[in-house]
């Protein structure tokens, strides 16, 4: 059955809302401030009692009336902080979010594009297909399990290439004409997954901004030189809404 306008718009404002919700939350992308690389030897960080090492693949902190063992994924708040752990090709990381964060004050929500529908184009997905060696923003190269959308955008035939996600789908780091003047440096977007012929809609409307446009302590991957698209796309998340006089 095919979706009504009405109802790809009121889905879309959904999802926008909910975007802004987490980008202005108390412990939200924009609070982060710092990504902390544990190892052997302990290390110290601002604002935390104790010092810091990896154990097991876990980050664990201790001190006098002081321990936590964190798993990756795992969350703990110390006072107004969020701590989490992290791993990166076998590397254990903590991360440290903080309300009072420069990066998060000011900060009202994210701008978008209007909802076009002209911009959710039907595209056939190969999940899996080979994969993808992406390089990140601190210089980190991943190898990940990939695959590719093939699409026709105003009259261009493209391939963009993304990693696999749990739900089966796709996601893709891609870069626009728009970067730089109405957008941010790049942007991500979420393909699902595909039917059982590998049709598939990709809905540029749900282009967002990457976690490294909020804190420039998230390790971004950076898109690979296909999904670079000479043209513009007016679709999705622009820029990050600060009230006026903000710092950005």
């Amino acid at each position: 059955m095919t979706t009504s306008l009405e109802t790809r718009r009121s889905d879309w404002q959904r999802w926008h809302a909910d975007r802004e919700a987490q980008a202005v939350d108390v412990h939200g992308p924009a609070a982060l401030t710092g990504t902390h690389w544990l190892g052997d030897e302990p290390l110290r960080i601002d604002g935390l009692p104790g010092a810091w090492t990896t154990s097991g693949g876990r980050a664990v902190g201790t001190g006098p009336d002081f321990h936590v063992d964190l798993a990756p994924g795992d969350r703990r708040h110390h006072g107004q902080l969020l701590l989490q752990a992290l791993v990166r090709a076998g590397q254990v990381a903590l991360r440290v979010f903080d309300p009072q964060a420069s990066t998060r004050a000011g900060l009202l929500g994210i701008d978008t594009f209007d909802f076009d529908p002209a911009w959710v184009v039907p595209a056939v997905a190969e999940i899996g297909s080979d994969g993808l060696r992406l390089n990140h923003i601190d210089g980190f190269v991943s190898d990940n399990p990939g695959g590719a959308v093939r699409l026709t955008v105003g009259g261009q035939d493209l391939t963009l290439r993304g990693t696999v996600t749990t739900s089966g789908g796709l996601q893709l780091t891609f870069a626009d004409s728009t970067n730089g003047a109405e957008t941010q440096r790049f942007r991500f977007l979420t393909v699902p997954a595909p039917d059982a012929q590998g049709r598939v809609e990709v809905d540029f409307n749900r282009a967002y901004l990457p976690p490294c446009a909020f804190s420039d302590h998230f390790l971004c991957p950076l898109p690979p030189a296909g999904n670079r698209l000479e043209f513009p796309v007016r679709a999705g998340e622009s820029r990050l809404r600060r009230a006026p006089g903000a710092a950005r």
